[in-house]
């Protein structure tokens, strides 16, 4: 599964979360709330509400539950990088545990404490709404701890924790907003009919909640399986009897380049190995590309003992747009195809990662981001000597 496949499931598990039996129930109030100022009542009893009013309401609502978000985010990426050395075994525990989530909501398994809901008592006074109010209601509504937005919430949280950089993390938790957030947008243009939909169509919520169910344990089984098969090279760690730790050796891979000609890592080794793993569309690689093409030529097009092999993600970008990509700049370097599967084994967590292999087969340098072309060419020169 890609990224986008990915973010399309987490924007599947927001939408659905706005529409759980959990959710639903709160809607009326809170638009009731939302809705004070702008409610009128013609002659004949009909209740409706000013739009402009409900959706300026609305949006400091989203803005409140967005902020929690946000939080939220924050914390569980950053959670992630802190255990970025780990994170093969970080991504099984966490599949498994989204699983769980699923089986819970789906109702096949019973686990005691998430049906604990907390709440937080606060009288609001629909008579006194203002823009503070409706945003603190926003931000509070979203820490209720409820038995349905919890699996889907959580494992979204779990997958940005996993996530191969923050940004990514970050975008997941966004995505999950999004999709939670956009019914609310929906109600407060169209508070009168959404609320009377709602009403009427209170059998369809239990078959949404089960197609959310569905989706976590699919999103689960995927992050969990993304751990059970990556081959990170701290595996391949040797620890001396002085404890000291050895260098990595690489995995090797057999790939074609932009060209079509196959290459071998083992049969390069000898001679001081460059591997740079980059993404189209990252802003970073963009930035660092010419540098690598600057390399290639600087070394003589990988005719002496300095090879530069840049490696492009195939899962991320069609093999077709790579190479009309390095066409369309005239970039040179050898660029081997790649999927996930490798970025995976090679530990890759951010874009570009760079890795210099020095002539005895070690890794002697890893970086993980983007270097200045004097720096880059100085960590060769080093591991060269």
């Amino acid at each position: 599964m890609t990224e986008l496949m990915q973010i399309l499931g987490i924007f599947l598990e927001g939408l659905i979360s706005f529409f759980s039996p959990c959710v639903i129930p709160l809607i009326p109030l809170y638009m009731g709330y939302l809705a004070t100022n702008a409610k009128e009542i013609d002659k004949d009893g009909n209740v409706t509400y000013k739009k402009k009013v409900v959706l300026i309401y609305t949006l400091f609502f989203i803005l409140g539950i967005s902020m929690s978000f946000f939080i939220l985010g924050l914390s569980f990426t950053g959670l992630g990088l802190f255990f970025k050395d780990n994170r093969k075994i970080f991504l099984e525990v966490g599949g498994i545990l989204i699983v769980i989530l699923g089986l819970f909501q789906l109702g096949i398994l019973k686990v005691d404490f998430l049906n604990k809901e907390k709440k937080l008592k606060i009288n609001f006074n629909p008579n006194k709404m203002t823009k503070k109010t409706a945003f603190l209601m926003g931000f509070l509504f979203s820490f209720a701890w409820t038995p349905c937005v919890g699996p889907a919430l959580s494992s979204t949280l779990i997958m940005a924790s996993t996530a191969s950089t923050a940004l990514i993390g970050n975008l997941f938790v966004l995505v999950y907003a999004l999709g939670f957030l956009l019914p609310f947008i929906i109600l407060g243009l169209f508070t009168t009919k959404v609320l009377n939909i709602i009403k009427r169509k209170q059998n369809i919520l239990n078959y949404v909640v089960k197609l959310g169910a569905l989706i976590i344990i699919f999103m689960g089984i995927f992050v969990s399986y993304t751990g059970f098969t990556m081959e990170s090279i701290k595996d391949k760690e040797i620890v001396t009897s002085t404890g000291k730790v050895e260098l990595a050796t690489p995995i090797n891979f057999t790939l074609k380049d932009q060209n079509g000609n196959t290459h071998t890592l083992d049969d390069y080794i000898g001679k001081t190995i460059i591997l740079h793993f980059y993404a189209i569309d990252c802003f970073a690689c963009l930035d660092e590309l010419p540098n690598i093409e600057k390399l290639y030529n600087d070394y003589n097009q990988n005719k002496d003992d300095v090879i530069i092999l840049g490696i492009a993600n195939t899962s991320r970008n069609p093999k077709k747009d790579i190479k009309k990509f390095l066409n369309k700049n005239n970039y040179t370097f050898t660029s081997l195809n790649a999927s996930n599967k490798l970025f995976n084994k090679y530990y890759v967590t951010t874009y570009p990662n760079t890795y210099i292999i020095n002539s005895n087969g070690n890794i002697a340098f890893t970086s993980f981001g983007s270097m200045t072309y004097d720096t880059l060419k100085e960590e060769i020169e080093k591991v060269r000597k």
